[in-house]
């Protein structure tokens, strides 16, 4: 039996009054992180075990009051063997 492991990056543009909101809400999600931000752009990295978990992630940071938008830069997918995380 084999996993799927997604792993996507997003630039999200946020309002820069609205900054420190949105940094806290997109770390409080379970699979983000943060990889490095200015004061209107964020770098984000994502994983799940599909591409739907990770449409939904995006779906959920778009809806963060003050992002403007986040854009997929890259994505990756790969089969991970029974055993592997």
């Amino acid at each position: 039996m084999s996993n799927e492991l997604h792993v996507t990056s997003l630039i999200v543009q946020v309002h820069p009054e609205q900054m420190a909101e949105v940094r806290q809400k997109i770390m409080a999600i379970k699979n983000a992180e943060l990889s490095a931000n200015n004061d209107v752009k964020l770098v984000v990295v994502v994983e799940g075990p599909s591409q739907r978990s990770l449409m939904d992630d995006i779906s959920t940071i778009n809806a963060i009051p003050g992002v403007l938008t986040a854009t997929m830069v890259y994505h990756q997918s790969e089969e991970l063997e029974e055993g592997e995380v």
